[in-house]
């Protein structure tokens, strides 16, 4: 029963991750012990609603959210956003611990100290992190996110939810979203310790570092999946011509490997959209494994991006040089996690591996939760996955009544 005054966590909340090429969309439901994928799907942003990296026509994004709802017959008016870390000034600070009255009047005097706050035209927001004995003088401390974003790519974003029927009931960071999911994964619980979170978005990724199971560091760099994709001369996939491609597949009985694994399609053979190549798939012709074995490889298709993935490796390292070293505390990041958009799938997850030098593992956002028997398909969930990490983070913040 919920407390006199309080409103019960929605029953149903959609978590959307918008950007320059993709439009992500996943509905969660709260049932029993363990939340349920309803609905769970992709399409192409268009063109015109985006300018480089910035929104600028929320009524092309509402028309595609719209269609979108329709199609799948979505009724959940919830709906939870988030913007990229690029689109945010975050700071790391470290405050002694304090009644909470008082902690939050130094907690906003610091940040509008630290971060730009212009003339009304951005907003400052925060987070507490975690709680702490420091080890030079052994007082409790307290870590804080604090935040500083621009009003009018909020607005806009918002403005966009409204026009498309839906009831905005927060705005979240992707990072912290995708982090949000991946708390729940047996993987990481399983391997312990400190990890940095790589999610890979359209125009940036985000490196996270992870501290004691909180986010502790966000740092975004302009590397994103369309520099990718353009570098390998494909577009990215959404889900009319993926689930064409499943379907087709599994009427004609095909092997499980060729089901997971979707081979290439013509762009008429196509409902909404194309693209090249599967790029998620590591699997290799027999011809390819023949050169390989003989130590050939004539079609190394990570090579083009190679440029890339070395910027991308570098500023890792980077960060989690910094990241080991913030504050007193002395932390050993041991692993990694991708998610996101990345090509070539496992492939490309074990040379990030060999580059970092760390273990890298590719996200597993939908662990613990159960994919509904009606209308999702559960191996199309679990295969494109990383993806939608953000999307599912909001989600579930969002049947959690957006704590």
């Amino acid at each position: 029963m919920p407390l006199p005054f309080t409103k019960p966590a929605p029953r149903r909340a959609l978590g959307i991750h918008v950007g320059p090429a993709q439009v992500k969309l996943v509905e969660i439901e709260r049932a029993g012990r363990e939340p349920v994928i309803t609905n769970m799907m992709w399409e192409e942003t268009p063109p015109e609603a985006y300018v480089g990296s910035r929104l600028e026509n929320p009524g092309a994004l509402a028309a595609v959210l719209t269609r979108m709802l329709q199609a799948n017959r979505i009724k959940t008016k919830v709906a939870l956003a988030a913007v990229d870390g690029s689109e945010v000034i975050a700071r790391t600070i470290v405050l002694p611990n304090m009644p909470i009255r008082e902690l939050r009047k130094a907690i906003l005097f610091e940040t509008e100290a630290s971060l730009p706050s212009g003339t009304g035209d951005n907003v400052l927001d925060y987070a507490v992190l975690r709680t702490f004995t420091s080890e030079e003088d052994s007082t409790e401390k307290v870590e804080v996110l604090i935040l500083s974003a621009q009003k009018q790519p909020l607005g806009l974003l918002v403005e966009a939810l409204l026009e498309a029927g839906l009831r905005p009931a927060a705005l979240d960071l992707t990072p912290v979203a995708a982090h949000r999911a991946e708390s729940r994964s047996q993987k990481i619980r399983d391997r312990g310790g400190e990890y940095i979170l790589i999610t890979i978005n359209d125009r940036c990724t985000d490196l996270t570092i992870v501290f004691d199971g909180k986010v502790r560091l966000i740092r975004s760099i302009p590397i994103g999946s369309i520099g990718m994709v353009d570098a390998l001369g494909e577009k990215h996939l959404f889900d009319a011509g993926i689930a064409g491609a499943f379907a087709s597949a599994a009427e004609r009985g095909a092997p499980e490997e060729e089901v997971l694994h979707i081979e290439k399609r013509r762009e008429e053979d196509l409902e909404f959209g194309k693209f090249g190549e599967d790029p998620f798939s590591a699997e290799m012709s027999a011809r390819d494994e023949a050169l390989a074995r003989e130590g050939v490889d004539e079609r190394d298709e990570l090579a083009r991006l190679n440029p890339l993935m070395t910027e991308l490796v570098d500023e890792t390292l980077n960060t989690i040089r910094y990241g080991q070293s913030f504050g007193k505390e002395r932390s050993e990041i041991t692993f990694g996690v991708l998610d996101g958009y990345f090509p070539y799938g496992e492939q490309f997850v074990r040379s990030m591996s060999d580059k970092l030098g760390i273990p890298v593992i590719s996200g597993d956002p939908v662990s613990g939760i159960r994919i509904s028997e009606t209308g999702v398909r559960d191996d199309l969930v679990r295969f494109f996955a990383p993806d939608f990490s953000c999307a599912v983070g909001l989600a579930l913040r969002g049947i959690h009544h957006f704590g």
